[in-house]
């Protein structure tokens, strides 16, 4: 079986999502090959740009662009460094106006991080979250009185202990649970995805109001668990807001997060809807070339061999999670196309004698080298292939869990190698999608 396509981009995580997003508004014809889910069901929902730099000094940033712009001029092989500002800045314009006007209203503070609760009662800085965090924010800031809500049943959140974490800095703050049978009938085990379903329920909504109110007193806002629905959160979120009299918000939890299994359900719909072509299950099992080009790539179904010719190719597979990179006792390889990694030669260096030492282990700073264009590059510095791509965590030269600057990374490279991609196509070439 054979498919054509304009664009094939190799992962479903944001990267990948971005970036078909984007090359189906410019008019290419996209296939997206992923192997699994991706890696949005196992994060928070909330959106980091940049929050902390430098990371040796740990410094929090109120202003993300402030430190954007001194990370590109400091370290100009970090992915902000190979984009560059302006398309950092581009990239951000157009891909958050799209998520705040969808149905899980993502809110952003300007340009601002903001600081939201986590389910373990510590503060987590970012910049943008989906509609039901946004009183998360508020209260916070706040300090207002508020009632922190469990269900008795349900593992991963515990309102004691992020009371108990709080209490010093939260006058006010206090902690409940409901007992199961309260608003539930049955044995079954209780689960994030249970109560999500339950809270679609317009009479799941009014007996939860009702056993609610007799716990708030003075309460002015109400924290629950992630756990409000699965599509149509901001409307619950309201209609909750009006049945109890408080502002209502949800807390992030730990994976598999909700609210991250919500923005990547919403992104793919809206690709399937445009016309993206998006396969999850078989990988990619290898790649053939010929001439300086990626010509196809071979995908290994159940039954048969599927081969993808494809003009351009972008691999956003990520790194050790996703799958993007593997390390041995040989030391770090691409998996994909075998592409030069950089990384320390040595396995004693891959570490820090301090386990939370800073600036943080080498090891969480490998990835794969590129030129400005987001090509990859060989030990000569030149592009390995004409027309290939890599963008996201597989990248080198960042740390985006020390950073806080995950998705930012994603969105930023995710957008910008679709400009790449464009103008390695040359003018006036409209995609096989296009009338």
């Amino acid at each position: 079986m054979m498919t054509e396509c304009d664009l094939l981009i190799v992962g479903g995580g944001l990267t990948g999502l971005v970036a078909a997003w984007r090359a189906q508004r410019e008019g290419l014809h996209t296939v997206v090959v992923a192997h699994g889910p991706g890696s949005l069901p196992f994060t928070s929902g909330a959106l980091d740009l940049l929050a902390v730099y430098p990371t040796e000094t740990k410094r929090y940033r109120e202003s993300p662009w402030e430190a954007v712009s001194e990370l590109i001029e400091t370290e100009p092989d970090h992915p902000y460094g190979r984009v560059g500002l302006r398309k950092v800045r581009a990239a951000v314009e157009d891909f958050f106006p799209y998520l705040e006007a969808s149905p899980l209203a993502y809110y952003r503070r300007g340009e601002e991080n903001l600081a939201i609760v986590t389910g373990a009662g510590t503060i987590k800085p970012t910049y943008a979250v989906c509609g039901s965090m946004k009183n998360n924010r508020l209260a916070w800031s706040q300090r207002r009185p508020a009632l922190i809500l469990g269900f008795e049943g349900l593992p991963d959140f515990s309102p004691e202990q992020l009371v108990g974490n709080l209490q010093d800095r939260w006058t006010g703050l206090k902690a409940a649970r409901l007992d199961r049978t309260v608003l539930l009938d049955g044995n079954r085990r209780l689960t994030v995805a249970h109560l999500a379903a339950e809270f679609e329920r317009p009479e799941f909504r009014d007996r939860f109001a009702g056993a609610v109110k007799p716990l708030l007193g003075q309460s002015r806002f109400l924290g629950l668990p992630a756990v409000l629905g699965f599509d149509r959160v901001a409307d619950i979120c309201l209609d909750l807001e009006e049945r109890l009299g408080v502002d209502v918000f949800e807390i992030p939890l730990l994976s598999p997060s909700l609210p991250g299994m919500r923005l990547a359900g919403l992104l793919k719909r809206d690709l399937l809807e445009a016309g993206v072509d998006y396969r999850q299950g078989a990988p990619i099992a290898g790649v053939e070339s010929s001439g300086g080009r990626v010509t196809v790539a071979c995908r290994a179904g159940n039954s048969r061999e599927e081969r993808i010719l494809a003009e351009h190719v972008v691999v956003a597979t990520g790194r050790f999670f996703g799958g993007g990179l593997e390390a041995s006792r040989r030391g770090v390889r691409e998996t994909l196309l075998d592409l030069s990694v950089e990384a320390p030669a040595d396995r004693d260096n891959w570490h820090m004698a301090s386990f939370l030492g800073a600036p943080g282990h080498p090891i969480n700073r490998v990835g794969v080298r590129v030129d400005t264009s987001l090509r990859p590059v060989g030990r000569d510095g030149l592009p390995v292939y004409e027309n290939l791509f890599v963008a996201g965590a597989v990248l080198a030269s960042h740390d985006w869990v020390r950073e806080k600057s995950g998705a930012g990374i994603s969105v930023a490279t995710g957008h910008a190698v679709i400009e790449s991609v464009l103008a390695h196509r040359g003018p006036g070439r409209a995609g096989r999608g296009e009338a």
